[in-house]
């Protein structure tokens, strides 16, 4: 069956298979996207009832890290701005970060069993709705800070979300995107079993060129960077020498033989994880970022 890129109406390839779903590449705008899609019926009752952001729950502590980053470097852009509007806000952690400095926060999340969190009940403004309903309902309010932190990936239309966000921009407004990066060493090494490969909830796993070609128009000033984790350090060097199952290492133990049968096995796979995943993992996983290979792609888009 042939397949055409939703982007450019290109020929595309079978790239990926995870599950019963399955991924086609696009050699032309360099995309990974999900093919069929769901019905738009379908993806709205999944995420307001069923989609269940267990990450964003789990990883708390790295998110609001990471949220007090991009406000710095956002803030840096624009350092008058004021206003924040978060698509796709989660949990609300980040947006609880940005009251934390005095910005006045706006949230739009489809999800009610994400929006029950208790971060909402310090955000005046939320939207229970996807952004075309906002889009739809609003007086199209103007904001210095618009943030998709992890969701141009789960969009169906993420051309349009995207370009429609960027015109609710003040002037000197910066939007910012987060996305899995299809050009990292994690999605080369992982290939099926890529960490960011999710179906049905990521629609889309982009490149740095298909973001800039073809979903930004050319008359903003874009900042590009990219960003990795230990743990996917890790997760490329079992991936590349094959995942070995903890072993036992005999010790030699000449007091007390018969005990030694039930004692004096010592599992190395403790050793292994103190070695590697807390220590040379911690060290290295930067070198992942050289040359825009990290798992995890940034884009600071300024209108001008």
């Amino acid at each position: 069956m042939k397949v055409f890129c939703p982007l450019c109406n290109s020929r595309t390839e079978i790239k990926n298979r995870k599950d019963t779903y399955i991924y086609y590449f696009c050699k032309f705008c360099k995309v990974l996207f999900l093919s069929p899609f769901l019905k738009n019926k379908e993806i709205s009752a999944y995420y307001k009832n069923s989609f269940n952001y267990t990450a964003g729950f789990l990883n708390e502590k790295i998110i609001r890290t990471q949220a007090k980053h991009i406000i710095n470097k956002l803030l840096h852009m624009n350092p008058l701005g004021k206003t924040v509007l978060d698509i796709g806000s989660g949990y609300g952690f980040f947006l609880d970060e940005a009251k934390k400095i005095g910005l006045q926060i706006y949230a739009i999340e489809p999800s009610r069993r994400l929006i029950s969190n208790s971060n909402y009940k310090q955000i005046m403004h939320t939207f229970c709705m996807t952004f075309e309903q906002y889009q739809k309902k609003s007086k199209r309010k103007k904001y210095d800070f618009i943030t998709l932190i992890h969701v141009v990936e789960h969009l169906k239309n993420p051309k349009q979300t995207v370009q429609s966000a960027a015109k609710l921009l003040n002037p000197g407004g910066v939007l910012y995107i987060e996305t899995p990066n299809l050009d990292s060493h994690l999605y080369r090494v992982e290939n099926d079993n890529y960490t960011f490969l999710t179906p049905p909830d990521h629609l889309w796993i982009f490149s740095r060129y298909c973001l800039i070609r073809f979903l930004i128009k050319k008359n903003y000033l874009i900042k590009v960077s990219t960003y990795s984790y230990p743990e996917h350090f890790m997760g490329i060097l079992k991936a590349v020498t094959g995942h070995i199952q903890p072993r036992r290492l005999k010790m030699d133990c000449q007091i007390n033989p018969p005990m030694a049968k039930k004692q004096c096995y010592f599992n190395i796979s403790h050793i292994k994880y103190l070695l590697f995943d807390k220590c040379i993992a911690k060290l290295l996983y930067r070198l992942l970022n050289i040359n825009y290979f990290g798992s995890i792609l940034e884009l600071y888009i300024k209108k001008k």
